[in-house]
């Protein structure tokens, strides 16, 4: 153990700790998630209904995996207590079913949220295959290692800990992959978004469009988990018990991510139209548009239409021919349409 490390005993009471805490977040923006989908976008589409239901079964591991370690705290802290080695050793062991069992369902979470980042980005990226690649290639990769991990726990000995050389290889590529994927994956929405933004200005009125404080809200939400993820790994490499503290924390965080995304936007949507509905607007209560499971706020437009009149000699009045506002507007939508169209769908 390095020098500056945390003991072991104080690092296993601690992370159940963090872990409680940031489930009782994660719990917090579930909730927030269901009043969302189930009162604010009523009228969902099959992408829609599919996330939400990723955002269930996150909240499932979730509480499986924070339950399995209040079990294990309470068997090594109570139950095996005066065993041999005492409570670090008892919770230090790789081979039983429950510390597999936990682990198993860290790594489906951390893949579970990569996957759902994928499809968001294929979905923002006008379900263009060949931005997803690279991103499904690496989630290839953190399948196998995961699991491998998980698969290699049953033939571990007693005296061995998760720094054990036939486990460092697959668990810093896992942890590697994350990183990589959490960062490949935003920049990619984040950029899609802001290039629409881009091509979309010339057509708009108002200084900042609809994508930006979409774009600032999915980098924020993000960074959370990249930060943690970073910082996970940095100790895992350095051979620090206190990884402990971080890994224990990732399973609710990505769910937090998750639903973050969601509930940010959609609210922030949701006073953006609030706000801009007028006397003459007209906003038509069709199904939401999204991006990823991000609600997009329909535009209100109003559009008048003016009619020269001239007067002649002999008394009679003649109409100029009428400029039809409807038709120029529409003709210049096109050229925004045709790059909005592709961000601008559910999930």
């Amino acid at each position: 153990m390095p020098k500056h490390d945390v003991p072991p005993d104080i690092t296993f009471l601690v992370c159940l700790w963090m872990e409680a805490l940031v489930y009782g977040f994660f719990t917090a923006i579930f909730a927030g998630s269901l009043y969302v989908n189930l009162t604010l976008r009523r009228n969902q589409d099959f992408h829609s209904r599919m996330m939400f239901y990723v955002s269930i079964l996150m909240f499932i591991i979730a509480t499986l995996h924070v339950s399995m370690n209040c079990f294990r705290m309470v068997e090594a802290y109570v139950i095996h207590r005066d065993d041999p080695g005492g409570p670090v050793a008892w919770i230090s062991a790789l081979a039983p079913w429950h510390h597999v069992f936990k682990d198993t369902l860290y790594a489906t979470q951390e893949m579970l949220g990569d996957a759902a980042a994928i499809y968001r980005t294929y979905v923002v990226w006008g379900r263009n295959w060949k931005a997803v690649v690279l991103p499904g290639a690496l989630l290839t990769m953190s399948l196998i290692s995961g699991y491998a991990v998980c698969g290699l726990y049953p033939s571990e000995k007693s005296s061995q800990t998760v720094f054990d050389p036939r486990l460092t290889h697959w668990i810093t590529t896992f942890y590697s992959i994350s990183v990589v994927q959490s960062g490949m994956t935003t920049s990619l929405m984040a950029f899609r978004i802001w290039q629409t933004d881009r091509r979309s200005a010339a057509y708009r009125t108002n200084k900042e469009g609809n994508l930006m404080p979409i774009f600032r809200i999915l980098v924020e939400s993000a960074s959370i988990q990249f930060v943690v993820e970073v910082i996970l790994l940095s100790l895992y490499c350095a051979n620090f018990t206190a990884q402990y503290l971080l890994l224990e924390m990732v399973t609710p965080l990505v769910g937090i991510t998750f639903g973050a995304i969601t509930i940010r936007i959609a609210l922030h949507q949701s006073k953006s139209f609030s706000s801009s509905r007028g006397p003459v607007s007209h906003v038509s209560e069709g199904p939401v548009a999204t991006i990823g499971s991000i609600p997009m706020r329909p535009m209100p437009i109003s559009i008048s239409i003016t009619k020269d009149v001239e007067a002649h000699g002999d008394g009679n009045l003649k109409d100029s021919p009428a400029t039809d506002y409807s038709d120029m507007y529409h003709k210049r939508q096109k050229g925004s349409n045709s790059s909005d169209e592709e961000i601008a769908t559910v999930h």
